[in-house]
């Protein structure tokens, strides 16, 4: 019984290890530590996160007369804000801004503007009052120089001396009545300058109220025009809400973006920047979609750099068209782009994995041939993340290694 069984199992044995073996040399059966040299479209693309912004939109910043340098208002406080997303028409309800800042100046002001005029009403009865007793004084000189006439017209039968006094008893009247006569235009000059003064004070601190009552009304937020609120952002990059401040140097409050002219915003680091033009094709990703993937298209590079945060190298703005596909896409969604800066069809390609380098060769791969593997010298043609182009050396379905093979130093490179 043993032996017939015997006699079954080794045929059945042999079979079978033949089989696997006969696998392995047509590559029937993928060795996990190998992989196949492919035939496809070789891309190589730059790889870059951004976020969806808005090509065209409409700015509702703090009011205009918050921004004036009369006002003096450093910050002011959100006390509310319609809630991010809601779509509005023009003149719909947008934010409040806190009043009390301006409540307090309005009430300071009306004060001073109290003290003001009172000033200006006494400014204007002492004048009155100055003026009117000059134009006394000079009425009594010109009194006095008539006088002084007929006193000197009747002196001309009197003596020498007698019409000698009278002569300048006149000419002293006379001189009294000039003195006082200046002494009134001095004095109207002083007074008008004086209410010219508190009359400018008036005006200004009249337009200063204006501009804070204006202030107050706009304290009320509308939208300008139809659309969907999108909240801000701070230097900070965060989000401004309600509680957050604005001012004259951060005035933004939110914006009502043009949907149809949504783009995606990236930075590119230098290093790569030569290979970004117009009109390179842009794979994207959005994350509130991640089972989408949309199409777009470079629309601008910038031609300055800048410094970026935290890093140490610059990187260019590049603006990127994109298609919605039908979705509603929203600015401020974040967003992974795949620019294709060059495409190869029909190209061979090897996963990076299996290339290799020394001294003796810039680049080789551990081929499969048959049972054994030799050391091939290859020539490639670019880089992805992924995959080398291959240029020479191997053909579609080769089965190079991902790692050396135990007596890769015993193995000579195999020349192209």
């Amino acid at each position: 019984m043993n032996k017939k069984l015997w006699q079954l199992v080794i045929p059945f044995a042999l079979v079978v290890v033949s089989l696997i073996i006969y696998s392995i040399i047509t590559g029937d059966v993928e060795e996990p530590d190998y992989v196949r040299v492919e035939e496809g479209t070789f891309e190589v693309v730059v790889s870059a996160n951004g976020r969806l912004e808005a090509l065209k939109s409409t700015q509702i910043s703090i009011p205009d007369v918050l921004q004036e340098r009369r006002i003096r208002i450093r910050h002011i406080e959100i006390n509310d804000i319609v809630r991010e997303g809601t779509v509005v028409e023009r003149g719909d309800y947008i934010a409040t801004l806190d009043p009390g800042d301006v409540q307090d100046r309005l009430d300071n002001a009306y004060e001073t503007l109290e003290r003001i005029e009172n000033n200006l009403e006494n400014a204007a009865l002492d004048s009155s009052l100055v003026l009117s007793r000059a134009r006394d004084n000079i009425r009594r000189a010109q009194d006095d120089v008539y006088d002084r006439e007929i006193e000197l017209e009747q002196s001309a039968y009197e003596s020498e001396a007698v019409q000698r006094q009278a002569q300048i008893a006149l000419e002293t009247a006379e001189r009294k009545l000039e003195q006082e006569r200046r002494t009134y235009q001095q004095e109207r000059r002083r007074h008008n300058t004086r209410i010219r003064r508190y009359q400018e004070q008036l005006d200004d601190h009249t337009s200063y109220i204006e501009m804070l009552e204006q202030l107050r009304r706009d304290l009320y937020i509308t939208a300008p025009s139809n659309g969907l609120v999108v909240y801000a952002r701070d230097h900070g990059g965060n989000k401004v809400r309600a509680g957050s401040n604005v001012s004259r140097w951060q005035p933004m409050i939110a914006t009502l973006p043009d949907l149809s002219t949504l783009q995606s915003e990236v930075y590119i680091p230098e290093i790569n920047i030569s290979k970004i033009k117009s009109g390179l094709d842009v794979r994207i990703r959005i994350d509130a979609f991640p089972e989408e993937t949309f199409s777009g298209v470079v629309s601008r590079v910038a031609n300055v750099g800048q410094d970026m945060p935290g890093e140490f190298f610059s990187a260019f703005k590049v603006e990127i068209e994109v298609d919605p596909n039908g979705k509603m896409l929203l600015p401020g969604m974040s967003s992974s782009n795949r620019i294709v800066v060059e495409s190869v069809e029909d190209a061979l390609m090897v996963s990076r994995m299996a290339v290799f380098s020394s001294d003796e060769c810039e680049s080789f791969v551990y081929k499969r041939e048959g049972m054994s593997v030799v050391k091939k010298e290859i020539k490639t043609g670019g880089e992805n993340d992924n995959h080398y182009l291959i240029k020479e050396g191997l053909q579609k379905g080769d089965r190079v290694l991902l790692t050396p093979p135990s007596n890769a130093k015993e193995l000579n490179v195999s020349r192209l």
